[in-house]
């Protein structure tokens, strides 16, 4: 297990995070020097929050795709959050409040658990599993709350909303998490034991790994991080919607895929997510100031993620053969 520790805990593909972060950069300063209002503190605490619950959904796919599979489930899971939220967290009662927020996360437990359990013990293939569990959810989401309604306890939306100059709480919550998972996974045997499995299952169970108790936690930590984001859009909607998480599975993949992390498993980097979600993010933030017509602002967002991921794939290459030099 100490070979395997020391194997996949070094930080894979930082040339990518660097590509990423320089493209951001590029972003934000073209936009600065278009927009004015674009550079105001209050526009860019707005932008940082808005990208945060993509982040936070983001991380927890990056666990799965690490691991070897992938969670079509996500979206539909922060519906059914954010729909369970809006019905039971609008009371001025604070222990209802807190019972609501304990049924979420039970509940993304329990969706986490079904899918793990789905793929490893009775071999349904994650992307199968995950896309039949996101079809049911999508109809529980739609019974919990048929149309967008409801209400969120507004002490509790505000404290999770608040804003201090250019921090927000939604970032705020983002760092931590990001900070749990990497700590996870790169300072535990959970974290060595996903990337082993990530890599090759099989080897990995010859050396010792619990391969099986692996992956299951790598979709319960997906589902629970789809939760964080399920509570997050609700408390900036104050209202819940049945389908506000719609886009959130193919993004958080997207994010997951542009940061670095390999779809084959077994490589990625955690903060290559968070930049690559922040990325997705500032690209919508740019095109609705921009006002490009919606038609038009999915083909250039199309563009602009294979854009990048193709000098993602260049540098990559490149980072090899320096090494190798």
């Amino acid at each position: 297990m100490e070979r395997l520790r020391r194997k996949f805990a070094a930080t894979p593909q930082m040339g990518s995070v660097l590509t990423i972060c320089g493209l951001l950069l590029v972003i934000f300063g073209c936009m600065c020097a278009y927009s004015e209002s674009y550079r105001s503190v209050y526009n860019i605490t707005n932008v940082l929050a808005q990208c945060a619950p993509l982040a936070c959904a983001s991380l927890g796919q990056t666990l799965v795709i690490i691991g070897g599979g992938i969670d079509l489930s996500v979206g539909s899971t922060i519906s059914v959050c954010t729909a369970i939220a809006a019905r039971l967290m609008g009371s001025d009662n604070p222990v209802q409040v807190a019972l609501g927020l304990v049924v979420v996360i039970a509940f993304a437990v329990l969706v986490g658990t079904v899918n793990g359990v789905c793929i490893n013990y009775l071999k349904v293939p994650p992307m199968i599993t995950t896309l039949c569990t996101s079809t049911i959810l999508n109809g529980v989401a739609l019974w919990i709350l048929p149309v967008a309604g409801g209400k969120i306890n507004a002490d509790f939306a505000r404290t999770v909303y608040k804003k201090w100059d250019i921090l927000s709480m939604p970032l705020i919550i983002m760092i931590v998490l990001f900070l749990i998972m990497r700590y996870l996974m790169y300072h535990t045997r959970t974290g060595t034991s996903i990337y082993a499995v990530g890599e090759n299952r099989t080897i990995a169970a010859s050396m010792g790994v619990k391969t099986t108790r692996a992956s299951v936690k790598t979709y319960i930590l997906a589902a629970l991080c789809a939760a964080v984001t399920g509570l997050l859009l609700a408390c900036r909607m104050r209202v819940g919607d049945p389908t506000c998480g719609t886009t959130y599975s193919m993004d958080s993949i997207a994010a997951t895929v542009i940061g670095g992390t390999s779809l084959a498993g077994g490589t990625g980097l955690l903060s290559g997510t968070v930049a690559g979600a922040f990325l997705i993010g500032m690209l919508s933030n740019m095109m609705n100031i921009l006002e490009i017509n919606q038609f038009y602002q999915y083909v250039m967002k199309g563009v602009l993620l294979i854009a990048a991921m193709v000098i993602y794939s260049i540098s990559g290459r490149l980072e090899v053969r320096r090494r190798e030099a």
